[in-house]
């Protein structure tokens, strides 16, 4: 459902700024904090397949499902 243009102009009023702008502020908050858990798990991961914790495939069965959750949540809040 979208705004009526009063209620856009409300919104503009008492916030300063649009709904478009508070959405893509939104999805930008969204987006940098699944990229900082990615980089977070990918360094923990790696510092694990360093140690020989985990195995090579573990490593790069990890660094697949990173990547392939950052895609699709990208896909999502883009799309």
């Amino acid at each position: 459902m979208s705004m009526s243009p009063q209620q856009v102009t409300a919104f503009q009023a008492m916030g300063g700024f649009t709904p478009q702008q508070s959405t893509t502020l939104f999805i930008g908050l969204v987006l940098s904090s699944a990229l900082l858990f990615a980089a977070w798990a990918l360094a923990s991961g790696y510092r694990g397949w360093a140690t020989g914790q985990i195995s090579q495939a573990k490593f790069v069965g990890l660094t697949l499902k990173v990547i392939l959750i950052y895609i699709l949540l990208t896909f999502l809040l883009l799309h």
